[in-house]
């Protein structure tokens, strides 16, 4: 262990300098620039569908075709800078959408799929949850319990994106439309809205259902503060091994999005920052060594009664 902690640190940082957040390029300006102008373009395509109630195949052919939204899918880049975006501006739905869509465009890579399947995956991300547009805003963002009824109307939003997409003339694209309407299904049937088991869910709905956990774990939101990525993991490993989750995808998807994280920003439980530096890719539940604000290399997997509680963005990086 103590080999693998003094070969992560002379790699990281031969000089011996501790890392200053101020100096890095965390947020990529042209990411940056190019993201704020996907949710606007994604937040006319939603406000357009609210107004109409069908999906307008020719804007968004015109938005596919500006590529946009496939430039945000930039391999280990895409992790990094989503999870350093400000999303806390009160567009939750929005920010989701085009996070799960992003994911979507890179497990399409990763998995190594034909271009055409994977526009298909990355468009099922961006609407899997269409149909929450048309559920009462008051339910979406509810910071107490739901009671029973509340939570029967919230559950119909998989269905209502399905409809709103066959009614559009989208009932053809039948793995698009069977992500949007399974993606809250779960392999041992104990998911909605058929409680489907695994052999009766498509492959669109078993990705989704990772990526929309994993991304609605990362934020926050109204009734929950965000999970520290490695709790996310523990929580999709742990759906894994309880047969919810497809743990072919759940593997892929966190060990790829593990080894994005190196060089990422995290909260440590004592109050200290650090920067990721290494991260074992063998075994998809390991902790990774850090250096924190003060130069200190610390193997967080070893490190008694220090846990990571949160991945940073830049604006907390930067904070005083």
């Amino acid at each position: 262990q103590k080999a693998i902690l003094a070969a992560a640190v002379e790699s990281a940082f031969p000089s011996g300098a501790p890392p200053d957040p101020r100096e890095e390029m965390i947020i990529d300006p042209a990411y940056e620039k190019l993201y704020n102008k996907v949710l606007l373009e994604t937040n006319q395509l939603f406000t357009d569908q609210r107004n109409k109630a069908v999906m307008d195949f020719d804007a968004i052919g015109c938005f596919i075709a500006e590529g946009h939204l496939n430039q945000l899918c930039d391999g280990a880049r895409a992790i990094s800078q989503l999870h350093n975006m400000k999303r806390d501006d009160g567009h939750y739905l929005l920010h989701h959408s085009v996070h799960v869509a992003v994911l979507a465009g890179l497990m399409g890579r990763w998995l190594r799929w034909p271009s055409s399947r994977r526009q298909r995956l990355l468009l099922a991300g961006l609407f899997h949850d269409i149909g929450k547009l048309y559920m009462p805003l008051d339910l979406l963002d509810k910071k107490g319990a739901l009671t029973e009824q509340e939570w029967r109307i919230i559950t119909q939003h998989p269905e209502k994106g399905y409809e709103i997409l066959c009614k559009s003339g989208w009932a053809g694209e039948t793995e698009l439309v069977d992500g949007v309407r399974q993606h809250h299904e779960r392999c041992d049937g104990t998911g909605y809205p058929h409680k489907l088991k695994k052999a009766k869910i498509s492959a669109f709905g078993r990705i989704l259902a990772i990526l929309d956990a994993y991304d609605a774990m990362a934020a926050n939101r109204s009734y929950a503060r965000r999970w520290s990525p490695f709790d996310a993991f523990d929580a999709l490993l742990a759906d894994m091994m309880a047969g919810k989750l497809d743990a072919e995808y759940g593997v892929l998807f966190v060990k790829k999005v593990c080894q994005a994280l190196i060089g990422s920003w995290v909260r440590l439980s004592n109050g200290k920052k650090a920067k990721i530096i290494y991260i074992d890719q063998s075994r998809t539940s390991a902790l990774p060594i850090v250096e924190t604000e003060d130069g200190e290399f610390w193997d967080v997997a070893t490190k008694a009664g220090i846990k990571i509680t949160e991945l940073l963005t830049y604006d907390e990086i930067v904070a005083k």
